[in-house]
């Protein structure tokens, strides 16, 4: 009968230990993210560098949105091949039809200096894949483009789950 008190008596201690316990939060101890890990602030920053290009692309603005995107950027050093990427994008807006609008498909960070965008832009005739890549300067720790290629295979397209919606 004794060990049955007993034991009633640790378990409600046990209980209680749990239920009075604060809970530990991230805030309690100030985390902090170790060095050079992408932010949600940087991910979204980045995302919306790529939306502001994809947007000058469908303005008509392709010089200011290449220019703008690449501020910083190693791929901005070579100027011969900067105004080939231009002339490219310009002809591509007549092999796929005009650009009409940019959504979002991927947006990740990838370990803790690399981020990766994955876009599609709507066109008349065909969707164009555009494919980013974002690295974080060790001196600046700036976000700057290293890498930056578009084209039409949809099956490299990463898959989304499509949202749920609930039966009705």
């Amino acid at each position: 009968m004794q060990g049955r008190y007993l034991f009633a008596l640790i378990l409600v201690a046990i209980c209680l230990g749990f239920a009075i316990q604060p809970h530990i939060t991230a805030e309690m101890y100030n985390f902090q993210p170790p060095p050079g890990t992408p932010l949600d602030d940087d991910v979204s920053d980045i995302g919306a560098r790529v939306a502001t290009f994809l947007r000058g692309l469908v303005n008509g603005r392709t010089d200011e949105a290449v220019n703008d995107l690449l501020e910083g950027s190693p791929l901005e050093q070579d100027g011969e091949k900067l105004a080939q990427l231009k002339i490219q994008i310009d002809q591509s807006e007549q092999q796929f039809g005009k650009f009409l609008r940019s959504e979002k498909l991927r947006l990740e960070p990838v370990g803790g200096s690399i981020i990766r965008a994955v876009y599609v832009l709507h066109c008349r005739r065909f969707p164009v894949i555009w494919r980013l890549t974002f690295h974080r300067d060790d001196a600046t720790r700036e976000w700057v483009l290293v890498a930056l290629s578009y084209d039409t295979k949809y099956d490299d397209v990463p898959t989304t789950e499509p949202s749920r919606r609930p039966l009705q």
